[in-house]
């Protein structure tokens, strides 16, 4: 015991109380997770198979920041067991250390004996600081949202509505409209939620590595090495929640803006469609329909043979126009169907991105440990929350979710 280098009990002290600060901030996490990431309405017409995912992915992390915030009890407990054990002078010492914490991975060093260092850390807490979105709508759902609304209304394709079901048995609003009756900005409203919930995720996780490199910079022996072990898991794994968090986040985002513009594509097909073949199919209809009344005028009456044949022969001119017109507007549509069948793409896309990431990390093949010397020079040249540069992967750093101890 004479050769090894301890913290005082001050330190071991303020760093378990800096742990529960985590542990609270971390709650803050769990009911952000389970609110403002669970929050799925407007997901309607084409986004409609989103629905199940948002419930599911929302429940992954607050299960991870629940597990991570229960984490933080454990590391509390610990410290004040690790401080009280150092008081004793008995020969039991060595034996009670090794049973506060797990064993050490495999060739991890004792960074308290590590030469060099030039980053300090500290004790202290740093504010997490979550706002949710004002709404799910921006200017250009909003936009959408106004555009589908006028065209609801739209007398031209009201009108046309009843002809084309009379002809083909199907209904041009549904066709045209009801797949974009989604709330656009609830994709982007998910974006910015999670994230935040990302950057909330490294603040915890930069600020208990600060602690604990402070902590380990002044400790060492066995029972020192299996501390920096035990923390390097806990701020590795808490940071690969927020890795994940960030990559779910970039999927909505990229799904958004991919989807507004073919909504976009698509309201300029169906417009296009409205000022010129249903435009003409109303016009059309609405000709029949007066030359019927004039020619009955100019008869003796509703049994007059001349009447009915001249009529006839009216109406089935008109009606094969007519047809012709439908004939057209099925070919619109269907290439309207088509700017459709690549939003449903992207919502797959959404949908199986974000799938990946929560079945990636429910099971993950334990992700071979970043070296202690690749963390030392991300802490050196990044500092401690070195997450949030700018060169930070977090589509590989979610792997190391798979580091999180049991909790």
């Amino acid at each position: 015991m004479k050769d090894l280098r301890t913290p005082t009990r001050g330190d071991f002290h303020a760093y378990a109380d800096l742990a529960k600060k985590q542990g609270s901030h971390l709650s803050t996490l769990v009911q952000w997770s389970s609110n403002e990431c669970a929050k799925a309405d407007g997901l309607d017409g084409l986004l409609l198979p989103l629905r199940p995912l948002i419930p599911e992915v929302s429940a992954f992390f607050h299960g991870k920041f629940a597990q991570c915030e229960r984490g933080m009890v454990l590391v509390g407990e610990k410290i004040h067991r690790t401080s009280a054990v150092y008081t004793e002078t008995d020969q039991n010492v060595a034996l009670r250390l090794r049973n506060i914490y797990p064993q050490a991975s495999s060739h991890f060093p004792d960074i308290g004996a590590i030469p060099g260092l030039h980053r300090v850390g500290n004790f202290n807490d740093e504010e997490v600081e979550l706002k949710a979105p004002d709404s799910a709508e921006d200017d250009t759902s909003r936009n959408i949202e106004h555009q589908l609304w006028a065209l609801g209304w739209n007398s031209d394709l009201r009108g046309a509505d009843s002809i084309f079901k009379f002809c083909t048995g199907k209904s041009l609003v549904e066709l045209l409209l009801t797949p974009l009756s989604g709330k656009y900005g609830r994709l982007l409203y998910l974006h910015d939620v999670y994230d935040a919930l990302g950057d909330a995720a490294y603040t915890v996780t930069g600020t208990l590595r600060k602690g604990s490199w402070e902590l380990g910079t002044e400790w060492t022996g066995q029972a020192a090495t299996a501390f920096d072990s035990y923390l390097f898991n806990w701020t590795m794994g808490m940071g690969g929640v927020g890795d994940a968090a960030k990559e779910a986040a970039k999927l909505y985002k990229v799904g958004y803006e991919t989807i507004v513009v073919l909504v976009h594509l698509a309201l300029r097909e169906i417009n296009k469609l409205i000022n010129n073949e249903i435009k003409e199919l109303v016009k059309q209809a609405e000709e029949m329909a007066a030359g019927d009344a004039m020619i009955e005028g100019i008869g003796l009456g509703p049994e007059d043979p001349l009447a009915d044949a001249v009529a006839g022969f009216f109406t089935a001119d008109k009606m094969y126009k007519i047809y012709k017109i439908v004939k057209y507007i099925i070919t619109g549509i269907a290439i309207i169907e088509g700017i459709y069948g690549k939003i449903s793409d992207a919502v797959e896309a959404i949908n199986k991105g974000v799938r990946q990431i929560v079945e990636f990390s429910k099971a993950p093949e334990m992700p071979e440990i970043p070296s202690v010397s690749s963390l030392l020079d991300e802490v050196e040249q990044h500092g401690f929350a070195f997450e949030k540069s700018d060169g930070w992967n977090a589509t590989v750093g979610a792997a190391r979710i798979g580091l999180l101890p049991a909790a």
